[in-house]
Formats: C-alpha cells, sequence, structure tokens
C-alpha cells in the first residue's frame, strides 16, 4: 500500500508544484525589468541633478534670467517626478520579492506536509519505525580543504 501511497503523494506534489518554476521566472523577470527602468530613471535623474547644478544660483554673482529661473524649477519637478517614479518601481520590485518569498514559501510548507503525512502512513504500516523522523536533518557540509 506504501508503494501506490508513494506515487499519489509524488504525483499530488507534482501536479501542485507544476507551475512554480513558471510562476516564479514571471516574478523573476518582472522584477529584472523594473529594476532597468528604475536604474534608466535613477541615472537619467543624476545628469539633471548635475545639470541643476551647473546653474547660477540666486546667491551667484552672475545675473540670473527669468528663463534660467523657469528652466531650474521646470527641471527640479521632473527631478521630483522622476525619483517618485523610481521609488514606486522599486516599491513594486519588493513587492514582487515578497510574492516570489511566499510562493516558495506555500510549495515548501505543503512539501512538507506531504512528508509528514507520507512518513505518518508508513508509520501506520510499520515499515518505518514509529520514533523515525519524517523529514531528516541536512548532512553537515563539508568544504574540499577538510576533507582532504
Amino acid at each position: 500500500m506504501a508503494i501506490a501511497r508513494t506515487g499519489v503523494f509524488v504525483d499530488d506534489y507534482l501536479e501542485y508544484s507544476s507551475t512554480l518554476a513558471a510562476e516564479l521566472q514571471r516574478l523573476l523577470s518582472t522584477m529584472r525589468e523594473l529594476d532597468e527602468r528604475a536604474h534608466g530613471i535613477i541615472n537619467q535623474t543624476k545628469e539633471q541633478t548635475r545639470y541643476c547644478l551647473g546653474m547660477p544660483s540666486h546667491y551667484s554673482k552672475k545675473v540670473i534670467h527669468e528663463d534660467d529661473e523657469a528652466e531650474f524649477e521646470k527641471m527640479k519637478k521632473e527631478i521630483e517626478a522622476s525619483q517618485e517614479n523610481a521609488l514606486s518601481l522599486c516599491t513594486e520590485k519588493v513587492l514582487l520579492a515578497q510574492q516570489a518569498y511566499e510562493l516558495i514559501e506555500g510549495h515548501l510548507k505543503r512539501l512538507d506536509e506531504d512528508l509528514n503525512q507520507f512518513a505518518e502512513d508508513l508509520k501506520q504500516e510499520g515499515k518505518i519505525p514509529p520514533d523515525e523522523p519524517a523529514i531528516r536533518p541536512p548532512l553537515p557540509i563539508v568544504n574540499r580543504d577538510e576533507k582532504a
């Protein structure tokens, strides 16, 4: 019976996790796209800021024309809008990262539950000892240097 149940557990989990890779790839691709857009906006904002810093200020001895003042105010508003846009993109990236984390966490939780249930079935059938843990702790990692 355990062998038949093994197939059921495996089939159920494979069906459940069949979309994991595609969904995770979609989230990561979207994050990459948002990251590229945010970096473009940030670089543009840096250039605009450098340009504004090179403009004569109110307190400089150079004569400021009204056109320069209007251009400065326009650039200032563009910089502020770009910063808000970049922040929005970065916030969206964080939300996508949280979704990816929750997606993986949900799949791990389901796998743990399935493994525990399978172990209980095996214990009831006497295939494994009752005190056997469903999930064994990971083996210690040995560095290559320690192996020699």
